[in-house]
C-alpha cells in the first residue's frame, strides 16, 4: 500500500525551479476524461462492456425474490471474477496474451470460456450432496469481499481529489506563509454538515423521513469525526502546515475528500434507521471500478517505464500492462457481485443486513480518515519537511 500513495516526484522540487518553469514542469494531472480514456481504449473497451453487461444482468437478478436467481448471482458472480483473475495468471504465457491482447474479435474468448467453465463447474456442484455447504461458502465469501472493498474504495477515492490538490499546488508562486490549510480542515467537515442537511431538507419535502434524532446525530458525528482527524493532521503538521505548498494541498484535499466521508457518514447513520440502500453504493462502485483500473494500470505503467528508463532488465511483476485490465475486472466484478447478492430481495444469508450496512459505511470512514492522514503525510515527505515514519510524526509532540 505504501508504494500507492507516493506524491508525485516533481512535489519535492517545485520550490527550486522559477514560478513560470513550475506551471511547465509540474505533475500532469489526470482528468476524469483521460481515465475514461484509459478504460475505453480499444484494448480495453471490450473489457469494459462485458463488465458493464455482467453487472447489469446481476441487477435484474437481484430484482427477485427467487431463490434460484440468487443462487444465480453466486454462480455467475464467481464466475466471472475467477474466469478474468485466471486470465491475468495465464497472461504469463505468449500463447494466451498474443490471442487475448490481439485481435478485438478474439480478445474476449479467453476470460468468458474460462467464466463459464467455473460458473458450469459451480452448478455442476451445486446439484450434488456438497451443494448447500458450498452455497454458504460463497455466501460468506461475498459478504467478507464487500466488507473488504470498503477499504478499497476508501483508498481508491483519493485518487481524483489527490490529482486536483496537485494542480493547484503546483500552481503556488508564493512563499510566504499561508492557514489556508489548517482553516479549510476545520471548515471543511462543517460544510459538508450543512450541505448534508439541506440534501436530508430537500428529500424530506420528496416524502422521506429523517428523524430529529438523526438529524442532531448527523451535527455529532461530523464535528467528532472533523475534531478527531484535525487533531492528528494538526500533531502531524504543526509548523509545517503554514509552507504555502504544503498548505493548498491539504485543504483542496480536505474540501473535496471529506464529501466523500459525508456521504458515507450520512447513509451509515441513515441504515440504523432504514433499509440500507445499496443503490446509492453502486454509484460508488462504478465510480471506484474506474479508479482502480485507471490506477492499477498506472502503477503497471510507471514500473515498466521506471525499469526501462534505467536500463533494467525488466522484472516479472505480478501487474502489467498486459495481464493489470484481468485483475481489476475479477477484483471489481466480485465486489459487483457481492453488493447485488446483499441486495437481492431473495437473499436470506444474511440475518441483519442493516448490520452488514452500518459496518461497512463505518469501515470505510475509519479508512478514509487513514487515509486523509497518510495523503497529508506524504505530502510533508515529498516536500522534505519531515523524515519521521507515520505513526511517529503523529506520536512525537511538536514544537509549536
Amino acid at each position: 500500500m505504501e508504494e500507492e500513495i507516493e506524491i508525485d516526484p516533481e512535489i519535492k522540487d517545485l520550490d527550486e525551479p522559477s514560478p513560470d518553469e513550475k506551471l511547465d514542469t509540474g505533475p500532469k494531472i489526470i482528468t476524469n476524461f483521460e481515465i475514461l480514456q484509459i478504460i475505453f481504449s480499444r484494448k480495453t473497451a471490450p473489457h469494459a462492456v462485458a463488465l458493464s453487461i455482467f453487472l447489469i444482468v446481476l441487477g435484474v437478478l437481484s430484482q427477485s425474490s427467487s431463490q434460484f436467481l440468487v443462487d444465480l448471482i453466486l454462480i455467475l458472480g464467481f464466475g466471472f471474477s475467477v474466469g478474468y483473475l485466471m486470465t491475468a495468471v495465464l497472461m504469463r504465457f505468449d500463447f494466451v496474451r498474443n490471442f487475448s491482447i490481439g485481435d478485438y474479435r478474439t480478445i474476449l474468448v479467453v476470460p468468458l470460456t474460462l467464466s463459464l467453465l467455473v460458473s458450469l463447474s459451480i452448478w455442476y456442484v451445486f446439484g450434488t450432496e456438497y451443494g448447500d455447504r458450498l452455497k454458504d461458502l460463497l455466501s460468506l465469501g461475498l459478504v467478507v469481499i464487500f466488507v473488504l472493498w470498503q477499504f478499497a474504495q476508501a483508498w481508491w477515492m483519493r485518487v481524483p481529489f489527490k490529482e486536483l490538490a496537485i494542480s493547484r499546488m503546483s500552481k503556488v508562486v508564493s512563499r510566504d506563509q499561508s492557514s489556508f490549510g489548517k482553516l479549510a480542515n476545520v471548515i471543511s467537515p462543517l460544510f459538508w454538515s450543512i450541505v448534508g442537511f439541506g440534501i436530508f431538507s430537500f428529500l424530506e419535502s420528496q416524502g422521506t423521513d429523517f428523524s430529529s434524532t438523526f438529524k442532531i446525530t448527523w451535527f455529532v458525528i461530523m464535528a467528532v469525526l472533523g475534531s478527531v482527524t484535525f487533531y492528528l493532521l494538526f500533531r502531524m503538521n504543526s509548523k509545517h502546515w503554514s509552507d504555502p505548498m504544503i498548505s493548498v494541498f491539504s485543504a483542496y484535499f480536505a474540501i473535496g475528500y471529506w464529501g466523500f466521508l459525508a456521504y458515507h457518514a450520512g447513509v451509515m447513520l441513515y441504515s440504523r434507521e432504514n433499509q440500507p440502500s445499496f443503490v446509492f453504493d453502486l454509484i460508488f462502485m462504478v465510480i471506484t471500478i474506474m479508479l482502480v483500473i485507471y490506477s492499477l494500470s498506472a502503477q503497471a505503467l510507471r514500473s515498466e517505464t521506471r525499469n526501462e528508463a534505467n536500463g533494467s532488465k525488466p522484472r516479472s511483476n505480478i501487474l502489467n500492462r498486459h495481464n493489470v485490465i484481468f485483475y481489476a475486472i475479477s477484483f471489481t466484478a466480485a465486489y459487483g457481485a457481492s453488493s447485488f447478492f446483499l441486495a437481492s430481495r431473495g437473499t436470506m444469508f444474511v440475518d441483519n443486513i442493516k448490520s452488514v450496512g452500518f459496518t461497512s459505511h463505518l469501515i470505510v470512514i475509519i479508512s478514509g480518515i487513514l487515509v486523509l492522514l497518510l495523503v497529508n503525510y506524504t505530502a510533508l515527505v515529498g516536500r522534505g519537511l519531515i523524515d519521521q515514519g507515520f505513526v511517529e510524526s503523529i506520536r512525537t509532540p511538536k514544537d509549536n
